[in-house]
């Protein structure tokens, strides 16, 4: 896939991720089950927190840099912790926002190498159309 392949990929994963989460009223989106442990809002932060992630990694690959080794599960259950402290429409800019970064960066980049591909498909369009799966299975959509 090149690059813009890509971006449209990622694009229409998104749409349909921002249709999903649409669907759940304003006062189900905290409800817990999503996921176990796990509300819409929740998973709405923690797509667009790994978007802003990708942003930052493929940043880090184009200065050559390699990418952190970390407690991938203690990341998430911190990003579920900070996610839980802020307002609805706030997610929304933020990983709206996380997004776009993520996109910048990928068009930025002179050649997408396999780590920067792996790493804008898992945490971008895959993610998206994983958490978009769960969220209609939630609410029956």
């Amino acid at each position: 896939m090149n690059t813009e392949e890509l971006l449209q990929r990622e694009d229409q994963a998104w749409l349909a991720f921002v249709d999903a989460f649409a669907a759940v009223p304003e006062d189900q989106r905290d409800q817990q089950g999503v996921v176990p442990g796990w509300s819409t809002q929740d998973l709405v932060w923690h797509c667009g927190y790994w978007a802003g992630y990708v942003g930052d990694a493929l940043e880090r690959i184009a200065r050559g840099e390699t990418l952190p080794d970390q407690d991938w599960d203690a990341v998430n259950d911190k990003v579920i912790e900070d996610g839980r402290g802020m307002r609805w429409d706030e997610i929304i800019v933020q990983s709206e926002h996380n997004r776009e970064r993520a996109r910048a960066a990928l068009k930025a980049l002179s050649t997408v190498t396999p780590e920067a591909l792996e790493e804008f498909t898992g945490e971008t369009f895959e993610h998206y159309e994983e958490h978009t799966a769960e969220i209609r299975a939630f609410t029956g959509s």
